[in-house]
């Protein structure tokens, strides 16, 4: 577009004053700060001045470009600085704004996008405001509360008399208005006074409302206006007045609601208490029959039954009980497969050794092998790591320590993880020097207390053959201590208690202490 001879023209410096930014990093900035005012509409062809400082002396002289120089119309100003708004939000840095007018000039020195802002205002001032634009949109401000079409036509054409861009004259039509430019903003805000004098005293007096009636004059609000908005409030409070009657009800019903749920509650908690105080005794008196057998003898079966139901005791829960304290008086027997260690658990507690090494063997079977085949590494590892804990901790909790898994991870480590001097250690194999090669058949093996630490369990749940010759191959035995390790490591099982012994179980063997969980 035709430059405008007449506009005031501004004269404008821009320099990066960055300390960090490196002589090739300052010219690339300054590079793309000319890109980006060229872009801007309406300057046509910006003349820009590279800002440049030498540094050095000699043949190693160079130079350092600091920023730009250039000059614009008045009213671009605000083009101007929004474009060198958006580049300090992109990309914050040290900046130096400088815009003159003649003999006036105003700097900015800043990093931030709002400080920069700032300069439009101060240039303003130097630049003639068009005084006469303003008073005449004030003067519009007050008629209706907010300009009418026919003044906002009138206040264009004074605009183009007076040169004037839209973006000026809506800042000025703004600065008549006022804060609250609408009829809606300005009734809006008065009526917001209003109730806060409301609240103070009702009916108004009237000094109380020639106050508000001189505010309506300030905001350029018409006094009818005003008074409607006074009726309004009068009838919205003798409306609320009434409701709050009504909320007054409805909450003391909701007390009484309230007070009655408080009543039930506590006579629920006073139940539960009962019922809890109820099942604690019914707890101990299965701990005291089941004190020396695992289960509670007839003559205590008849007591327990007579008390579950004085207390109204529901048959499963008591029977929940039962295997609870069991659980903490002979060992747990959780599974994650739903399998039944209790007969393992009696075997052991009676300490018929063969026998529980068979049921484990079973236990195992049903767990990872329903078609009876020998278990191979790969299945061993799929042992649900609470079965497989269950297992060990209920053979090391009836042996004191001395069988179970990890009885046989104890000498495994003792042997330095060597399976073959494993097997032997255990002595599930012979010397390598015998006829069969050390293999020796299942029977052969020991089934008392006084075996050696980790005989027991036996691992005839991989043996290909029993009768032919007890033999675990290598790899099962690294399966498993490695099973082991990872299921100790994620924790599962509650330590093991000393184990409580039939009566007249001899206690005298040589025992090794359990190993740590």
């Amino acid at each position: 577009m035709p430059e405008d001879r007449n506009q005031p023209r501004l004269g404008v410096v821009v320099q990066l004053v960055d300390p960090n930014l490196s002589r090739e990093n300052a010219r690339t900035e300054v590079e793309y700060l000319q890109a980006d005012l060229r872009a801007l509409n309406g300057l046509g062809a910006l003349a820009l001045e590279v800002l440049r400082q030498p540094q050095g002396e000699g043949p190693f002289q160079a130079e350092r470009w600091l920023g730009v120089r250039f000059e614009i119309p008045a009213d671009r100003l605000r083009v101007v600085v929004r474009r060198l708004y958006d580049r300090l939000e992109d990309y914050p840095q040290p900046t130096v704004v400088e815009v003159r007018h003649g003999a006036l000039a105003v700097q900015v020195h800043t990093q931030e996008p709002e400080v920069l802002a700032q300069i439009i205002d101060l240039v303003e001032a130097m630049v003639d405001p068009r005084s006469l634009y303003l008073a005449k949109a004030d003067t519009y401000s007050h008629t209706h509360g907010e300009l009418s079409p026919a003044e906002e036509a009138n206040l264009e054409v004074l605009r183009q008399q007076l040169e004037l861009s839209e973006a000026e004259a809506n800042a000025l039509k703004a600065q008549a208005l006022g804060p609250y430019r609408t009829l809606a903003e300005k009734s809006g805000y008065f009526n917001q006074v209003l109730l806060e004098e409301l609240a103070r005293q009702r009916p108004l007096s009237e000094e109380t409302w020639a106050v508000l009636a001189e505010l309506a004059e300030n905001l350029g609000l018409p006094l009818a206006v005003a008074q409607g908005l006074y009726q309004d409030q009068l009838t919205t409070i003798q409306v609320q007045a009434e409701a709050m009657h009504q909320q007054h009800l409805a909450e003391a019903e909701a007390v009484l609601r309230a007070t009655e749920q408080l009543k039930s509650r506590v006579q629920d908690q006073e139940n539960e208490f009962e019922r809890q105080q109820a099942l604690s005794q019914y707890r101990d008196m299965l701990r005291q029959a089941m004190q020396t057998t695992l289960y509670p003898p007839d003559f205590d079966r008849g007591r327990l039954e007579q008390a579950r139901h004085l207390w109204a005791i529901d048959a499963e829960e008591a029977l929940r009980l039962e295997e609870a304290v069991r659980s903490e008086l002979y060992g747990s027997i959780q599974s994650a497969l739903g399998i039944d260690y209790g007969r393992l658990r009696q075997l052991l507690w009676a300490q018929l050794w063969r026998e529980a090494d068979e049921e484990t063997e079973h236990v195992i079977f049903k767990a990872l092998r329903p078609t009876m085949e020998p278990v191979d590494r790969e299945a061993v590892l799929k042992l649900p790591c609470v079965d497989f804990l269950t297992i060990d901790h209920l053979w090391s909790r009836y042996s004191r320590g001395r069988f179970g898994f990890k009885a046989q991870r104890q000498v495994y480590h003792q042997v330095e993880q060597r399976p073959g001097d494993f097997l032997r250690a255990l002595n599930w194999r012979g010397s390598r020097l015998s006829l069969t090669g050390g293999v020796k058949p299942y029977k052969s093996l020991q089934f008392t207390g006084n075996a050696p630490p980790g005989h027991l369990p036996t691992w005839r749940w991989c043996c290909p053959s029993l009768e032919n010759g007890y033999t675990v191959s290598e790899a099962v035995v690294e399966a498993i201590f490695l099973h082991l390790e990872k299921c100790s490591a994620a924790g599962g099982l509650s330590p093991s208690i000393p184990a409580i012994l039939p009566s007249g179980h001899d206690d005298s063997t040589t025992l090794i202490p359990p190993e740590a969980n």
